[in-house]
């Protein structure tokens, strides 16, 4: 009976418009008893009832950026009826709430369509970047089972999972970030039959692997047990995805049962180089002959940055990180907005009680290097490029557009944006840690 339905079905294909196409459709259905539409509604609706059944949430494997710049983010995502409250495995103690949706487009698609400060990190649009940095907010599912769900980015296509949880959030985080600020400078040993050398960046969440002639790069999260690539790699004549760490002994086991029995040794990063978890704490900014201020680096482990705080409560500074040096640099930034106008921590040269050369792009930029005293540590600025016109100081303005149209610029006199009363940090000179380093 089989045989008889498949011979038919192959004669109604190829009949043309005849009588028997009748008979055809009628097979199909046998086939398919729901239409199309009913068949995504039922995954759309199976779907939902999985998202909401997981009682501490997911663990969210987010790749922003087509070039995938940033490397992956985890966030924690738990549902009700109608809210996502999310949290991001590497910003401690924070969640954000936001209506979320699942809607048909070809195919189921989870979409958080109302703002959420961490989970549209990426997606936001800036006076700085327009078009934000690459991220997602609308997500197509490509499979689904209780445990598990793969999707893949709308804008970017990039390929995205959810994972079940079987902790807390709280606890998920607790743990990666351990993971993340021990984590190692180098890697090497066997994947398969192939020895490998490896380099890690802690900004952009890649590695770069050297074995033999072969070079490459591959990109990937921290997790609460180690790290995960963004896709399995195949290389030695196994496939490796999923790694635990070892923070004691720095050892990376594959936990994929395609990698059985890979395990890498992870190198630490020698003592007399700041690698990045290093520069959180208290701080004081020494200025000009005799002033200063006591701040605070908080680290962004989403972008890899610092943040200055303590100048203002109007604004922090961005200090991104080298990972090549184990420098700072800071530069010319936007630090906010009132009344219409754009205010800039921008560079200057200041000498003899006159200032010129103010900049607000990136090129006049500052390089903030540690004296390698562990017991006095010092982190002292000199100016990236010294040809920019002896950058040494920084100065508070902002930009408006006046009557005639023209853009102008004017020198920041508000009171809570000024730092000792001043919009001006005159021959910058270091950042004084408080304690020894560690």
């Amino acid at each position: 009976m089989m045989k008889l339905k498949y011979l038919l079905l192959l004669s109604c294909v190829g009949c043309g418009f005849v009588a028997t196409t009748t008979s055809c459709t009628s097979e199909v259905d046998d086939y398919f008893p729901q239409s199309a539409s009913q068949r995504l509604a039922a995954t759309t609706n199976r779907a939902r009832q999985i998202l909401r059944s997981a009682e501490y949430g997911w663990e969210f494997e987010y790749y922003p950026g087509c070039d995938l710049a940033y490397g992956g983010m985890v966030y924690t995502v738990r549902f009700d009826s109608l809210t996502a409250t999310v949290g991001c495995s590497l910003i401690p103690d924070s969640t954000a709430t936001s209506l979320y949706r699942l809607t048909n487009d070809n195919g189921p698609v989870l979409t958080f369509d109302s703002y959420n400060s961490l989970l549209h990190y990426f997606a936001t649009p800036s006076t700085e970047e327009y078009e934000a940095k690459g991220g997602d907010f609308e997500f197509v599912i490509d499979s689904l089972s209780e445990d598990f769900i793969s999707l893949y980015g709308k804008k970017t296509r990039n390929t995205m999972y959810l994972r079940r949880l079987t902790a807390s959030p709280d606890e998920y985080a607790e743990k990666t970030i351990s993971i993340f600020d021990h984590f190692v400078d180098s890697i090497y040993g066997n994947i398969g039959s192939r020895s490998i050398a490896a380099k890690t960046n802690p900004v952009t969440r890649s590695i770069n692997i050297v074995s033999g002639r072969d070079t490459f790069d591959v990109h990937y999260t921290y997790t609460d047990r180690g790290i995960r690539l963004y896709q399995p790699l195949h290389y030695g004549g196994v496939s490796v995805q999923s790694f635990d760490f070892d923070v004691d002994s720095g050892k990376l086991t594959c936990s994929d049962s395609e990698g059985a029995g890979v395990s890498l040794q992870g190198v630490a990063y020698p003592s007399d180089f700041m690698n990045y978890a290093r520069y959180e704490g208290e701080y004081t900014l020494a200025y000009d002959a005799s002033s200063s201020a006591a701040v605070y680096l908080k680290p962004n482990r989403l972008e890899g940055t610092y943040l200055l705080q303590g100048l203002s409560s109007m604004y922090d500074l961005v200090l991104r990180y080298d990972p090549v040096t184990g420098d700072l640099r800071l530069g010319a930034q936007v630090i906010g907005s009132s009344d219409g106008n754009t205010y800039y921590w921008a560079t200057t040269n200041y000498a003899n009680g006159r200032l010129s050369s103010i900049g607000i792009t990136d090129q006049g930029q500052f390089t903030i290097r540690w004296n390698g005293n562990r017991f006095y540590p010092r982190f002292n600025f000199s100016a990236t490029n010294p040809n920019v016109d002896d950058v040494n100081s920084g100065i508070i303005i902002y930009l408006y557009t006046n009557e005639e149209g023209n853009l102008t610029a004017g020198l920041c006199t508000a009171p809570d944006w000024l730092t000792n009363g001043s919009y001006l940090f005159a021959n910058l000179k270091s950042l004084n840690r408080k304690g020894k380093m560690e």
